[in-house]
This record gives C-alpha cells, structure tokens and sequence, in this order.
C-alpha cells in the first residue's frame, strides 16, 4: 500500500507521468521535462523579481519627492498641529466640567426625581413584605413554644441582635 501512495503522491506533483493501459498503471518520467518546468518557473520568479524591484524603486522616489515636499511645508503644519492639540484639549476639558456641572444638577432632574420615588417604593413593599414574615414566624413560633414568652424573647434577642429591643422586639428604622 505504501508504494501505491507514494507513487500518487510523486504523480500529484508532477515528477511522474501515469498512463493507464488495459488494467495496469504505467509510470514514466523524462530528465528534460523536470529540467524545462524548473527553468520555466526561474524565468518566471526572476521577472517577478525584476517588477517587484521596479515597484520598489518607484516607491522609493515617491517617499523621497514626499519627504522633500514635507521638508519645505514643516514648520507651517508644525504649528497648526500644535494649535489643533491645544484646542482639542481646550474642547475636552470644557466638556469635562461641564459635564461635573450637570451631575451637580442631576437632583433637580424631573426624571431622577420620578426614579428616585420609585425606589423608594420598591423598597417599602419589600420592607413591608420582610415585616410580615417576621410577624408569620413569631406567630409560628409561639404555636410550637405553645405560648412560652420567655423562650420566644430568648429566640428573638439571639436572631435579631442589636436590632432588638427589650420588651417591643424590632426597633424602627430612622
């Protein structure tokens, strides 16, 4: 199997001519026309090498004509950049305080007045939501004690620390 592969191989690049008579392959291959496709291909890479230099050469004169022209404009341009810069920067701090400016206004935004009170809300129906399971708890905690008020205030103080009060449980949030 590995002559066959190898000879395709050797067909596929051209180094063998492959003719099929009857069942059988037959294989041949002629010095000269090896030699005549390795001279083809060097007169074509040496043309190529001689338009690549002729490109280059080209290029070569074009950045030197620009180079020169830059050379006698350069201090004209030179300062037009430099006063572009300095009023780029100029334009770029302006805009940063202003932009300070309006985040000094944002309180009295209509829409983050809107935005804001409707936090506010949110926050007091999940207050209010949190509120009634505590209360649930209790309730669920006085049945199982059956009605034992030392050990639901022994329960309360340790699950609500700081936040409790002796005799009123919760404190209220300011």
């Amino acid at each position: 199997m590995q002559v066959k592969e190898y000879m395709q191989t050797l067909s596929d690049e051209g180094h063998i001519r492959v003719e099929k008579i009857g069942s059988g392959n037959w294989y041949w291959s002629f010095l000269s026309e090896e030699k005549h496709v390795r001279e083809h291909t060097l007169a074509q890479l040496k043309e190529e090498k001689e338009q690549i230099q002729k490109c280059m050469q080209e290029l070569r004169e074009k950045v030197e004509a620009a180079g020169q022209g830059k050379e006698e404009e350069g201090n004209g341009e030179d300062r037009g950049r430099e006063e572009l810069l300095r009023s780029f920067d100029k334009g770029k701090n302006e805009l940063d305080n202003l932009r300070t400016e309006l985040g000094n206004y944002k309180d009295g935004d209509p829409e983050e007045v809107v935005r804001k009170k409707a936090d506010v809300e949110a926050l007091k129906l999940r207050a209010a939501r949190w509120t009634d399971n505590i209360y649930c708890l209790e309730g669920y905690l006085r049945e199982v004690t059956a009605g034992d008020t030392e050990a639901v205030e022994g329960v309360r103080r340790t699950c609500y620390g700081r936040e409790y009060v002796e005799g009123e449980g919760l404190r209220e949030l300011s």
